[in-house]
C-alpha cells in the first residue's frame, strides 16, 4: 500500500505543478443544459417511448403529440451530379462521396488498431510509451467523426477483434471525441482528448487475462486486482507529464466517479479532470455496447438507458447529455429493421424523440431491394417503429 501512496503523492505533485486546470463546467449552451440530475428525466422518458406493436388491430396505440422538434438534417447534396465546365474535374455524386468517406473510415479504423497494437507490444517489451505515432492519427479521427457517421458506425457495429484492449481503446477514443463535440470543445482540446482516450486503459496490460476474460462474477480479490489498473497505467505514462500532463491525469482518474464511488482516489465532482470524466463515461458506454466475456452487448439506446437508470449519479449530467447528443441511438447512415420487417436506412435524427428518426425504406419484408426508397418520418407513423439496428453487411 505504501507503493500506491507514493504514486498518488507523485500524481498530486503533478497536478499542482504541471497539469492544466480542468474546466469545471462546459461552455454555455442555448438554455437547455441540465441543471441537475433530475434533468435526465426528460431524456429517459424519450428513450422509453419505444411504441410497441398493438395487441389488437382494433386497439391501435393513440399517438402522442410531442412538442415541435428540431430535426438534425445532414447537409443537402445535389440529387444528381452537377455538370462540370470544360476542362474541370467532374463533380462527384453523393454515392461516390459517401463511398469514399466510408472507405476512409474503414481504413482509419484498421490503422488505429495497428498502432494501438504496437503500443501494447512495446509495453510488453518494457519500452517507454511514445504518443508520437498515435498523434498523427488524432486529426484524422476528428475529421472523420465531424464529416460523417461512418467511423462511429464502425465502433458500434463491428465486433471486437485483435486483442480486447486494442479494440476497446480505439472505440473509447471515438466515443470520447463524440462527447467532447457535444460539450463544444474546440479542435485542439478534442485532439488532446482523443489522444488521452487512446491510452486510457494501458494499465490493463498488467492485469491477467484470466481475470479480464473471466466468465461470471469476479471475486472481491479479483476486483481489487482490476482496480489497480489506473495505478499501473499511471506508472506507464508518468514520464509524459512534462509534455502531455493531461494523459497522466486521464489515465489515473478515468475510473473516478462524480459521487465518489470510483477508484483509486475516491475523488468527487470538480476534483476529477473533465477529460477523465468523458473518457470514463465513454469507457462504460463501450463496455455496454460490446459486452464482456460474461454478457452480450446492448444496442445503443438500451446502453444509454442503462447509463441513465443505473449510472446517472456517477457521471456529470452535462457529460451524459453530451453523450446522448453526440452518440446517436440510430446514427445517420445506419441500417435498421422496422416493425413491418422492412429494412431502412436512417437519414435524419430526431433529437427530442431519438427512437423515432426519419428513415428511407430500402428493402421490403422479403428482403427485395426497392427501386425507389420510401421516406418515412417515424414520429408521424405511430404504428411503425424500429425493431433493432442491423450490423454492417
Amino acid at each position: 500500500m505504501a507503493r500506491m501512496q507514493d504514486i498518488l503523492k507523485s500524481f498530486d505533485d503533478l497536478q499542482k505543478k504541471d497539469a492544466p486546470q480542468a474546466p469545471t463546467t462546459p461552455p454555455a449552451d442555448s438554455g437547455n443544459d441540465f441543471v441537475g440530475f433530475s434533468g435526465l428525466d426528460a431524456i429517459k422518458k424519450a428513450i422509453q417511448e419505444t411504441l410497441t406493436q398493438p395487441a389488437s388491430p382494433d386497439q391501435p396505440p393513440a399517438p402522442t403529440q410531442p412538442p415541435t422538434s428540431k430535426l438534425f438534417t445532414p447537409p443537402a447534396f445535389p440529387e444528381t451530379p452537377q455538370k462540370a465546365d470544360a476542362g474541370e474535374r467532374p463533380v462527384e455524386s453523393v454515392t461516390e462521396i459517401q463511398s469514399k468517406d466510408e472507405a476512409y473510415a474503414g481504413q482509419l479504423y484498421m490503422d488505429l488498431h495497428r498502432e494501438i497494437g504496437q503500443v501494447i507490444q512495446e509495453i510488453k517489451e518494457k519500452k517507454p510509451i511514445s504518443p508520437k505515432p498515435l498523434e498523427k492519427y488524432i486529426p484524422s479521427i476528428y475529421e472523420s467523426v465531424t464529416a460523417s457517421e461512418f467511423l462511429f458506425l464502425k465502433t458500434i457495429l463491428r465486433k471486437r477483434f485483435a486483442t480486447w484492449i486494442v479494440s476497446h481503446s480505439v472505440n473509447v477514443a471515438v466515443f470520447s471525441i463524440k462527447i467532447g463535440i457535444g460539450l463544444r470543445y474546440d479542435r485542439d482540446k478534442l485532439l488532446r482528448l482523443g489522444l488521452a482516450a487512446l491510452l486510457h486503459d494501458v494499465g490493463m496490460t498488467k492485469i491477467p487475462n484470466s481475470i479480464i476474460f473471466k466468465h461470471g462474477k469476479l471475486t472481491p480479490n479479483e476486483f481489487n486486482i482490476i482496480k489497480e489498473h489506473p495505478i499501473h497505467g499511471y506508472e506507464l505514462v508518468k514520464h509524459l507529464k512534462t509534455t502531455h500532463p493531461y494523459i497522466a491525469e486521464v489515465v489515473l482518474q478515468e475510473q473516478e466517479r462524480e459521487d465518489g464511488s470510483g477508484y483509486p482516489q475516491n475523488l468527487t465532482g470538480d476534483k476529477i479532470n473533465e477529460m477523465a470524466k468523458i473518457v470514463g463515461l465513454a469507457d462504460v458506454f463501450e463496455a455496454l455496447v460490446h459486452g464482456r466475456a460474461y454478457r452480450e452487448g446492448l444496442i445503443t439506446y438500451n446502453a444509454i438507458q442503462k447509463i441513465i437508470d443505473q449510472r446517472s449519479k456517477q457521471f456529470n449530467p452535462k457529460v451524459i447529455r453530451a453523450l446522448i447528443n453526440g452518440v446517436s441511438m440510430f446514427p445517420i447512415g445506419s441500417l435498421v429493421k422496422l416493425s413491418t420487417e422492412e429494412i431502412a436506412r436512417v437519414i435524419s435524427v430526431n433529437s427530442l424523440r431519438p427512437v423515432r428518426p426519419i428513415v428511407e425504406v430500402i428493402a421490403d419484408a422479403e428482403g427485395n431491394k426497392l427501386k425507389t426508397p420510401l421516406r418515412l418520418n417515424l414520429e408521424e407513423e405511430p404504428l411503425i417503429y424500429i425493431l433493432k439496428p442491423l450490423a454492417e453487411q
